[in-house]
């Protein structure tokens, strides 16, 4: 198969290290004596496709008004859980870009945020003090598609944004950009990794950074069934797996797919069929390419449907975590997951607050000694009217830190209405 062959490879030992799990929930934020303060909006929104970053002493989180297309913001959260900006950054003030799925990633200095809109994908910068560093910039011409993400991943002041673009001046492919930012502004250089790529699928184009390259991947269902390929990418462009190979060839499909860098490589995890229902597996990327287990590792498998994988690394183990769509609530759960694929308990946990019957899409991240996650919270299950973002610090143990959940965005709406029960 040329460039798609899965390559095996050996996995390198890992450090022993300590699994036993914290006995004591700390409910506090961080020891802070001042509550986080709340939300100040007063209009209805509809918060949907949270997206994390991290400077490694505040978390930006990034998310898109589905009610409102042209209308993309941000909130920072300190490292001790406090919502820094609780009438939120507006990221693309008027006149309003159409607002895709955003991403978003740290260079050093700035956040830099990504989004498609339907013939452009735009960047817009973010300072640490929350200020917006100039309007958005057009970053390429596509044809988007709003439940596609765009990728980001970032060394210092150096980006690669890879997209799926479904076809515009020129076939469907996957395609990037190299970013590269100064004092003075940034410079682009496209590039393209996966071209013509007519059967790609919406399911995202997440981007990682390790030992001095970038791995991108997305789904394609070129092979008939949708799986999942990725190509690795060097800081100045070089394209390593034109067309990019397979990172598993099991039977079922394969979709949603999520990246972190490890010591051992590239951790890649995505909703997989084979079993009947969606579950989770992943396996392991080396910086050269070798696949050490092409038939993936199980992170959940069973009767329920998880999908929406998002993954952080905090230097010793992944924080694996999914949406479980259960038939009358939606839920957020997580592992711990060894960079060889051991599971470091039996079963996985609750991460979102289980206060509304829809918390799903989540995110994660990891810095300052504590992962941060954030998703969606609604009342109802089916084409809810309205929704927010919550979001909590998880200690490296998986035990949650804010219960109840940090409010990030705000809707009345939502606010006003009463919880239906948790079912235990």
């Amino acid at each position: 198969m040329g460039a798609l062959t899965i390559a095996a490879c050996g996995v390198a030992p890992e450090t022993p290290e300590e699994e036993a799990r914290e006995s004591t929930v700390s409910a506090m934020h961080g020891g802070s004596s001042k509550p986080s303060p709340v939300p100040t909006w007063s209009m209805p929104s509809f918060a949907s496709g949270a997206a994390l970053a991290t400077d490694g002493n505040q978390f930006l989180v990034v998310w898109r008004d589905v009610g409102r297309p042209g209308e993309l913001y941000a909130a920072r959260v300190s490292k001790n859980g406090r919502l820094l900006d609780p009438e939120a950054i507006r990221l693309n003030p008027e006149p309003p870009v159409q607002a895709g799925g955003p991403a978003v990633a740290f260079d050093g200095k700035q956040f830099l945020v990504v989004w498609p809109g339907e013939f452009t994908l735009n960047l817009v910068r973010v300072n640490r003090d929350g200020t917006v560093d100039g309007p958005p910039l057009a970053l390429a011409e596509i044809r988007g598609d709003p439940s596609s993400s765009p990728g980001i991943a970032c060394a210092w002041r150096k980006c690669l944004v890879a997209w799926a673009d479904f076809g515009f001046l020129d076939p469907p492919s996957i395609r990037a950009a190299i970013v590269t930012t100064d004092d003075g502004g940034l410079s682009t250089r496209e590039i393209v990794i996966s071209s013509p790529a007519s059967h790609i699928s919406s399911f995202g184009v997440p981007v990682a950074w390790s030992d001095n390259r970038f791995l991108v991947a997305w789904s394609d269902a070129r092979f008939g069934a949708t799986k999942i390929l990725a190509s690795r990418v060097k800081s100045d462009g070089t394209v390593l797996d034109p067309g990019g190979f397979l990172l598993s060839d099991t039977p079922g499909s394969q979709t949603f797919v999520d990246m972190v860098a490890t010591k051992q490589g590239f951790f890649v995890a995505w909703t997989d069929s084979r079993n009947g229902t969606q579950d989770i597996f992943g396996t392991l990327v080396k910086s050269n390419g070798c696949v050490p287990d092409p038939d993936g590792f199980p992170i959940s498998t069973g009767p329920d449907e998880d999908t929406l994988p998002a993954l952080a690394y905090d230097g010793q183990r992944v924080l694996a975590t999914w949406s479980r769509l259960g038939p009358d609530r939606f839920s957020v759960r997580g592992n711990l997951v060894k960079p060889d694929g051991r599971r470091v308990y039996p079963r996985s946990f609750l991460l979102s607050d289980d206060l509304f019957v829809r918390e799903v899409d989540q995110d994660v991240v990891f810095g300052d000694g504590k992962y941060f996650m954030a998703y969606g919270a609604a009342p109802a299950i089916d084409e809810p009217p309205f929704q927010v973002i919550l979001g909590t610090r998880v200690k490296r143990d998986g035990t949650r830190v804010d219960d109840p959940a940090i409010r990030i965005s705000h809707s009345p709406s939502v606010e006003g209405m009463p919880v239906v029960p948790v079912s235990r």
